[in-house]
Parts: C-alpha cells; sequence; structure tokens
C-alpha cells in the first residue's frame, strides 16, 4: 500500500502520451511516479519533465505498430506540450529499426522521440 506521501508523487494517467500517426485516435494511458520536487508542468498543466521514481515503460502507437521504452529510475522523462512521450534515459537495451537497418539502444543511453505534422515518428538515442 503507497503512503500518504507516495500517492503524491504519483502523476496519473496521461491520455494522449501515446496518440502517435494520422490513423490513430486512440489514446494509451500511462502513471509516472516522480520524485519529490523536480516536477515541471507546462502553462497548459500538462507534465513537461520529472525525475522518474521508479523504473516506467512508456508505449507509443503508431501506424506502423507500438514502440516501447524502458525508462530509467532516477533519471529525466520529458514529454511534449501536447502529453506525448519524447525523451528518457534507457534501463534496458531497444533495438530500433529503421528501413532495412537496427539501431541498438544500449542501457544507460538517452533515448528521444519526435513526430512530424504527418504523425511520422523519429527515434534516436545516444
Amino acid at each position: 500500500m503507497l503512503k500518504h506521501s507516495q500517492l503524491s508523487l504519483l502523476v496519473a494517467s496521461f491520455l494522449g502520451i501515446s496518440t502517435i500517426g494520422l490513423a490513430i485516435s486512440e489514446p494509451a494511458s500511462a502513471s509516472v511516479v516522480c520524485e519529490p520536487g523536480t516536477i515541471t508542468k507546462y502553462p497548459n498543466g500538462s507534465l513537461a519533465r520529472c525525475i522518474l521514481g521508479s523504473d516506467t515503460t512508456i508505449q507509443v502507437a503508431s501506424a506502423s505498430g507500438r514502440s516501447v521504452f524502458p525508462c530509467k529510475a532516477g533519471e529525466s522523462i520529458s514529454f511534449n506540450s501536447k502529453g506525448q512521450f519524447s525523451s528518457c534515459t534507457l534501463y534496458e537495451e531497444i533495438k530500433i529499426r529503421k528501413g532495412n537497418s537496427t539501431q541498438v539502444c544500449k542501457a544507460d543511453s538517452s533515448v528521444s522521440l519526435w513526430i512530424d505534422s504527418r504523425g511520422n515518428q523519429d527515434i534516436s538515442c545516444y
């Protein structure tokens, strides 16, 4: 059971975190636990960034399927002003397919997601 202080850290149910693509209108929801005093919000009230209080897996839907980002506790996670995931530090390795090639993003690397006006996504890690 969560203590009251832990409950206050829970930023719950970000609708639209993973609504991506022209044909997809189904939003996903996620809960993000933030460390105390690390939450930054946009003027519209949506979460801009915080330091994660626990490992968190973010799933992002696109026209080509779902991308999964295992985000590491103790590191920053950020979202755009529409509530869509934009970056974090990984707690485990992921593979990104770009055309005919595959890029490996190792654990502890930073990953970022950018979505253009047509709903196409670009994932980078460094």
